[in-house]
């Protein structure tokens, strides 16, 4: 089976801050390849620094968002889906030296798979947006490159969907967070503002259950450091090869995984329920983010719930 990479995207430099918009190809999709790359300022710019420069990636098919987050939370993402942290290039603390690092959007479990990727479009409407902040005290003269993988004899069943919800507690305890309906569920990455790095054990997010229709479903109750430790069985140990290496570098994200070794037997299929939500014990009322990754079918491309 033939795949095709080409350049979307060559050394576009952004001339001010705000949206840019790039239409994507028509075949089948597997993943984008998201590049950010900056010059120094002064000093080493970290790997934090270079994904500030980029507030929101979203793919938009006729309008509707079906990828949606920052590139801070993109790169914990391909942590956790590949086991594998995109390497932040040309580590060096000399002014203007330049600095990239390559993010991958996925549209399947697993990238080249067949089966599990964007099915086709017509020209126009699948569409990628990027927020972007041309220069912070850090890193300035941001260049994006965008490459895209296509397979064009596939005939894909489904596509990886993965959006943000953003909760901000009102007070400390349990909060309950609806979750898309209608869909397969394949996991749920979480994002914890406050995490136990110091001398306390405070954590945003304490605990949390998965109700479905009322019903503890899955996970009856986990704790923060678990749900942060399964993700050992994913990624190992990742941090990234700068001056900004201590413990871990997704030290902030949990997960919650219906879909161990990208295998269907876990999966939770939200089709015909009536309710499904996550009840979060929140230990502060810093805000806490949410990553459902939904499986859809591919007939339905562009008819599941917009990405907020």
């Amino acid at each position: 089976m033939e795949y095709i990479k080409s350049v979307i995207a060559q050394d576009y430099t952004p001339a001010a801050d705000g949206v840019v918009t790039f239409d994507l190809p028509v075949n089948p999709l597997s993943h984008i390849i998201f590049t950010i790359k900056a010059l120094n300022v002064t000093d080493e710019a970290s790997l934090a620094n270079l994904l500030a420069l980029v507030t929101k990636i979203e793919v938009l098919y006729q309008g509707a968002a079906i990828f949606s987050m920052s590139a801070a939370d993109l790169y914990a993402l391909d942590v956790i889906l590949f086991g594998q942290s995109p390497l932040l290039a040309n580590q060096v603390a000399t002014d203007k030296a330049t600095r990239w690092v390559s993010l991958i959007i996925p549209f399947g479990r697993l990238t080249l798979n067949p089966k599990e990727a964007f099915p086709a479009t017509t020209k126009g409407q699948l569409q990628l947006q990027a927020t972007v902040d041309i220069a912070t005290a850090e890193a300035n003269g941001l260049i994006l490159q965008i490459e895209t993988i296509e397979m064009p004899e596939a005939t894909p069943d489904r596509f990886l969907k993965v959006h943000t919800l953003s909760k901000t507690p009102s007070a400390t305890g349990d909060l309950d967070v609806d979750l898309p309906i209608g869909n397969l569920l394949a996991s749920i990455m979480l994002f914890s503002t406050t995490v136990p790095t110091g001398t306390a054990w405070t954590t945003t997010v304490d605990q949390v259950k998965l109700l479905v229709n009322n019903r503890e479903y899955h996970i009856s109750k986990a704790n923060w450091e678990s749900i942060h430790g399964e993700l050992l069985l994913r990624s190992g140990h990742k941090q990234s090869y700068d001056g900004s290496a201590d413990d871990d570098d997704i030290k902030q994200y949990g997960l919650l995984d219906f879909s161990p070794r990208a295998v269907d037997d876990f999966l939770l299929d939200t089709a015909g329920k009536a309710s499904v939500k996550l009840r979060i014990t929140a230990g502060d009322t810093n805000v806490l983010r949410i990553f459902p990754m939904e499986l859809l079918e591919a007939a339905r491309a562009g008819r599941g719930t917009p990405a907020a």
